[in-house]
């Protein structure tokens, strides 16, 4: 089945949008959800959610952090009308639709896209939604869609300073992240915090959370390769048991995670991931800067 790309646009700073033809999983997926995408032959398999959809249409879009090979390779070299190779789901479980009153949802950077379809839903559902961006200023996404989506949307941005690295970035994401959260729960009564994002990032806020006791739901992003349950790469411990989160997942409750071992599993490929990223930009360069 061919995967057209209908539009393709950039949103900020290292954020692309695509709206796919897929219309198998836009009949099905619910908010929480994710699909896994080969976009070229040769190339990886990269989980992405999908952020609206229409089921009589059949298009879902997805956003990319351009951040690694196979997201810059999208963005370099996919324009409107080309094919996406493989795009296969919907995968993972929905996030929980109830009633739970009053609701945070925090996004880090690009945690942002997995928050907008669940909170819209609870939104829906009845729930007072307060949702939170915390990202460098020129990252900000989905703005309006929120504004017009849940009963409150902040922004907490911040901008990037000369010289800054990931690890600079992270500090001051983490910093922001906790100094608006505590904020927040210390001036209002929330009955549920909802966290997308970097695994060090949700640790600093269920850090906060759980000082009040407040129930916490958290999508985790471990490495996934085949996203079915087979290979055992996004295992997660929660609860003390091991867990897969591509099937027991995404979403899993803060108080039982192994944060400490899901973050020092989260970095595992990191070298090589930076080797492939400079491989593929040295191919670039060498090509006068066109794929």
């Amino acid at each position: 089945m061919p995967y057209k790309i209908l539009d393709k646009k950039e949103l900020a700073m290292n954020e692309v949008w695509y709206k796919i033809q897929a219309p198998h999983v836009a009949k099905k997926v619910q908010p929480g959800q994710f699909v896994i995408v080969r976009a070229f032959p040769n190339g990886e398999r990269i989980p992405l959610t999908p952020v609206t959809w229409d089921r009589e249409e059949g298009w879902i879009t997805l956003i990319t952090f351009v951040r690694g090979k196979t997201t810059m390779r999208m963005a370099n070299e996919l324009k409107p009308g080309d094919e996406i190779l493989n795009v296969a789901g919907p995968l993972g479980n929905p996030a929980p639709m109830k009633k739970y009153g009053k609701v945070l949802a925090v996004g880090l950077i690009t945690g942002m896209v997995e928050v907008f379809p669940i909170a819209k839903a609870w939104q829906e559902l009845g729930n007072d939604v307060t949702t939170l961006h915390v990202t460098p200023n020129p990252m900000v996404i989905l703005k309006e869609d929120f504004e017009n989506a849940v009963s409150r949307h902040i922004v907490e941005g911040f901008d990037l300073q000369e010289g800054w690295g990931m690890s600079e970035i992270a500090q001051e994401l983490v910093k922001r992240a906790v100094a608006r959260v505590k904020g927040l729960l210390e001036n209002e009564h929330f009955d549920m915090v909802l966290t997308v994002g970097p695994a060090g990032g949700q640790k600093a806020i269920f850090n906060v959370v759980k000082e009040y006791g407040i129930p916490m739901h958290s999508d985790l992003h471990p490495i996934m390769v085949d996203a079915t349950g087979m290979c055992g790469a996004c295992r997660v411990t929660v609860g003390g048991e091991v867990k897969f989160a591509c099937i027991d997942g995404p979403g899993f409750d803060a108080y039982k995670v192994d944060w400490d071992e899901l973050i020092h599993r989260t970095g595992f490929y990191a070298p090589m991931e930076r080797l492939a990223m400079e491989h593929y930009l040295k191919g670039l360069q060498a090509q006068g800067g066109e794929q």
